[in-house]
């Protein structure tokens, strides 16, 4: 019974839970636009909110903000790789600093870590048949038309959570630390006090000596 609280405490404070669900949110859903990609295409996409959010269908097939290599294998090989290679280095990094890792990162690094595997999923095993397209990609269906430009999905939007969040919690602590840091650094009036009290009790040293 202990080795299971031990087991489900672990299981909980590692976040990894986070990551799992993350994960299958962004498969349930990519699935569903898949299985309903010809309607969607129909209609134009689905609009949930009128002028600002619908889901669409869009096959990403270049890399990180719309680079491409020059063709489909290309591309589909080196995201492949760039994206386990951060993956890798995450549970690598995390297993290392396991430690001196508080739940806030933990859950960052999950987030991070589930979002790369979504995208490397539909890489690797949707094919551009299954996909109803020329060429394989990632599959983006969030989409805030008139407001932003590029469509989206889960995985990406964990990523970009994650890293938000990580870049706001480190500017966050280092002004805690600058101010704690100030808080705790003597006056010049502490310093004048102690300086005086200190020859305070020379003198009455030297007093007391030549009595």
């Amino acid at each position: 019974m202990d080795k299971f609280k031990k087991g489900f405490k672990w299981f909980f404070t590692s976040f990894i839970w986070l990551g799992v669900i993350l994960l299958i949110l962004d498969l349930v859903t990519k699935l569903s636009v898949i299985a309903n990609k010809d309607y969607i295409r129909s209609v134009g996409g689905i609009v949930l909110i009128p002028n600002f959010l619908r889901i669409n269908y869009l096959i990403n097939n270049n890399m990180v903000f719309g680079i491409s290599l020059g063709s489909d294998l290309n591309n589909r090989i080196v995201f492949c790789i760039f994206a386990l290679l951060i993956v890798i280095g995450l549970i690598i990094f995390t297993v290392i600093k396991w430690g001196k890792l508080n739940k806030f990162y933990r859950a960052c690094i999950m987030m991070v870590v589930a979002g790369a595997l979504g995208n490397i999923i539909d890489r690797i095993f949707y094919s551009p048949e299954f996909l109803g397209n020329s060429v394989n990609g990632v599959v983006d269906w969030i989409d805030f038309y008139g407001i932003w430009p590029f469509n989206f999905n889960i995985a990406d939007s964990a990523v970009v959570v994650a890293a938000i969040m990580m870049i706001v919690y480190m500017i966050v602590q280092e002004i805690i630390d600058y101010r704690k840091k100030n808080k705790d650094k003597p006056k010049e009036d502490d310093n004048e006090k102690v300086v005086s009290k200190t020859e305070q009790e020379k003198n009455e040293y030297l007093e007391n000596k030549d009595e």
